[in-house]
């Protein structure tokens, strides 16, 4: 789905490009379908808990669809901003349900639970990681014939009906519920769990800010500097793969979750390579800027995933709706913001914005781990 989604992101902005919007018109481009997301995400992980996971993707899978193939078609800048709105709400139906439904197929242990998201974090950041190339790709070979629009977002549709027809073949409970290996209970809650979820949280809307301004200001800054389609595409898949190296690191161990630290370094190597795009010109600098941010990514949204659903039972929907409600704040509020800095100060500024919000999340869990350390150790004097 993430290859989907993110192709037609990709493909918003080159239409965008195409039919010569402004600065702040693209940044409303992915503006509109993450407010979207974002809030339909809380309405939609509840309404997955009722009407069943399956059933949710299912209508996820039909609204987009229906998105892309109007995408297509469309002729002004706005009728396309209009399409984002159901291309985020329908999203919003997806992305919950399957999380929380891999939470209920696990059974009840740790590690099963852990390695099943690191699998599907694993793909879908794959999948994003190719989806702006895929774009990009495909933009370049239909512009000869002037089908870039139709042909890209069309096959988006396609590959989002497809996903739908195997959604329908997906069991909808586990028939024999796995016993963790390890002996752990789910319900053994780490004593600072509260904090390290704040933290996680935290650093996902940073990291998530962060792929906000990559998806929707970078292409114009690219544009600038005469990078073609494949090779905008080709830098915003870095954050993606950045995303994908971390998930493959997170499957051979659980250990580094409960750690602040791993958090601590990923921010700091993010908020370091947003802030040199300032002064960045050629695309391996935009890569490695892109790859360090995406790898911060992957260390907070399997933290964030995993405190969410770890010892849950009831709600799972409900959790993972605000798991990806917080994400999307982030990837809403930085096109939103940043598309005024690039409007009026430079295309450059929103880079140095997000490095700010990386910092303000450093501090923000700094504070609450010490005051959660000092509680657990008021509460427990001989700890």
């Amino acid at each position: 789905m993430d290859l989907a989604y993110r192709a037609g992101a990709q493909a918003y902005q080159e239409t965008g490009l195409a039919f010569g919007a402004s600065r702040m018109e693209l940044s409303w481009l992915g503006a509109i379908s993450a407010f979207c997301y974002s809030g339909m995400c809380l309405l939609a992980g509840v309404i997955s808990d009722r009407v069943g996971r399956k059933a949710s993707t299912l209508l996820a899978c039909v609204g987009l669809a229906l998105g892309y193939v109007l995408a297509g078609v469309v002729s002004g800048i706005h009728l396309l901003m209009a399409l984002t709105i159901l291309s985020g709400s329908a999203l919003a139906y997806f992305w919950p349900a399957v999380q929380a439904w891999i939470a209920d197929l696990s059974g009840p242990g740790r590690q099963a639970l852990a390695r099943r998201l690191g699998l599907f974090n694993v793909s879908w950041a794959a999948g994003l990681a190719v989806g702006p190339t895929f774009t990009g790709l495909l933009w370049r070979h239909a512009l000869r014939a002037g089908l870039s629009q139709l042909a890209v977002f069309w096959s988006v549709a396609g590959l989002v009906l497809l996903l739908g027809g195997l959604m329908l073949l997906i069991r909808s409970r586990a028939l024999h519920p796995e016993a963790d290996p390890n002996g752990e209970e789910e319900e053994r809650a780490h004593p600072h769990a509260a904090s390290l979820l704040f933290g996680a949280r935290a650093g996902t809307f940073a990291s998530w800010f962060a792929v906000g301004a990559i998806g929707s200001l970078f292409p114009k800054l690219a544009d600038t500097l005469d990078f073609g389609p494949a090779t905008r595409g080709m830098l915003a898949s870095c954050y993606h793969v950045g995303q994908v190296a971390l998930f493959v690191v997170a499957l051979y161990g659980t250990r580094w979750l409960f750690r602040r630290w791993s958090l601590a370094l990923a921010e700091t190597l993010a908020l370091i390579g947003m802030v040199s795009v300032v002064w960045a010109h050629r695309p391996a600098h935009f890569a490695v800027a892109f790859l360090l941010a995406g790898m911060c990514s992957g260390v907070a949204y399997t933290g964030s995933l995993f405190y969410s659903l770890h010892g849950r039972v009831e709600d799972r929907g409900r959790l993972a709706g605000i798991h990806e409600a917080v994400l999307a704040c982030g990837v809403f509020l930085s096109p939103l913001v940043g598309g005024f800095l690039a409007q009026y100060v430079s295309l450059r500024a929103p880079f140095v914005m997000v490095g700010v919000v990386f910092a303000a999340a450093i501090g923000a869990q700094t504070y609450v781990w010490t005051a959660s350390k000092r509680a657990y150790r008021l509460a427990s004097p001989s700890a």
